[in-house]
């Protein structure tokens, strides 16, 4: 089984911090939002994986050499934002047999992959939500197949929305269904669309199945990161040792946190809902509901909702912040 991961886009919604990382690198419980996708889907990259990178992707392919090198990976460069279907039709050289599983890395999703095939020709994960007018969503048949794609539905009718890491049995087929698309020129907006494919693929007679998700959290934009940070500290990723870490250097903590080991930290309270990268020095502090990424420096300060990027310098009064790498920032008294 391959995965290709589509990693090509700007980050827009992530700026100031993207401007100098990629998205899938910004940093959220103690991870990457790419090693936390990495980790969740490691029972189905065990053979190829297929990273599809775009703005600033040498950060990510010496990133994903440096902390997995037991990955047999590949990396295809998508220059121009033509869309999802170009990006994985710029993966046909792999698409060669086989079956595949195609993620979008803008979410952060725990599902049972080692149990993600099916009896159909493909799975899409799904999760319900009361308000599906902002998502893609399936509409199913009598039978429990799929039957179609709709995009931002006008109401409430299907409210399976569609996550973004799907499998698909033929490697081959997919990448048929995707040559279609390109050659007919189906675009909207100047975007070739995997929905595209899928329908090809419907109108071919192929059947799709649904799974559910334990989770699916979002990073691509400033509150979704942090709701996604706290999502996953109150889950599994918060620092179990951090209360009588604290004890012991003289701090306080209010659960969840992650703290690193590297972090340093006086006479401050940290929680809840924080996340402290390496190197980060925090001293007569308040931070809660925070992401103080590597080598931060934050003194005197309150800090509540905010994204302190990497070796940046917080002092002050501030109190609510987004601030990119490698900036100072002084607040008066």
């Amino acid at each position: 089984m391959k995965v290709v991961i589509l990693l090509g886009g700007y980050g827009t919604r992530m700026r100031p911090h993207t401007w100098s990382r990629p998205k899938p690198l910004l940093n959220v419980a103690g991870k990457t939002v790419l090693g936390h996708i990495l980790d969740l889907m490691h029972d189905v990259t065990t053979e190829e994986v297929i990273f599809v990178v775009g703005y600033k992707g040498d950060q990510i392919e010496a990133w994903v050499r440096q902390h997995y090198p037991h990955l047999n990976s590949h990396f295809v460069v998508q220059e121009q934002a033509l869309g999802q279907a170009h990006a994985v039709w710029l993966c046909r050289d792999f698409l060669d047999k086989g079956e595949v599983v195609i993620a979008f890395g803008d979410g952060i999703i725990k599902a049972d992959f080692a149990h993600f095939a099916s009896d159909g020709d493909a799975t899409f994960l799904v999760q319900e939500i009361e308000d599906p007018r902002s998502f893609g969503v399936v509409a199913l048949d009598q039978d429990g197949f799929v039957s179609r794609f709709v995009e931002k539905p006008p109401t409430a009718e299907h409210k399976l929305a569609v996550v973004g890491i799907n499998w698909f049995r033929s490697a081959v087929q997919l990448r048929q269904a995707i040559d279609i698309v390109m050659a007919e020129g189906r675009m909207t907006k100047g975007e070739y669309f995997m929905a595209d494919a899928y329908q090809v693929l419907l109108e071919q007679g192929a059947k799709f199945r649904t799974a559910p998700v334990a989770y699916w959290l979002d990073a691509g934009s400033p509150d979704n990161i942090l709701n996604t940070n706290r999502q996953l500290l109150l889950r599994h990723a918060a620092t179990d040792d951090a209360p009588a870490r604290a004890a012991a250097a003289g701090f306080a903590v209010i659960p969840p946190v992650y703290l690193h080991p590297e972090a340093q930290i006086t006479a401050s309270v940290i929680g809840p809902y924080a996340t402290i990268g390496a190197g980060a020095r925090i001293a007569d502090s308040v931070v809660r509901n925070c992401i103080i990424d590597t080598g931060a420096s934050v003194a005197a300060c309150i800090l509540d909702n905010s994204l302190v990027g990497e070796n940046v310098r917080v002092q002050g009064r501030a109190q609510q912040l987004f601030v990119t790498d490698n900036s100072t920032i002084i607040a008066g008294g």
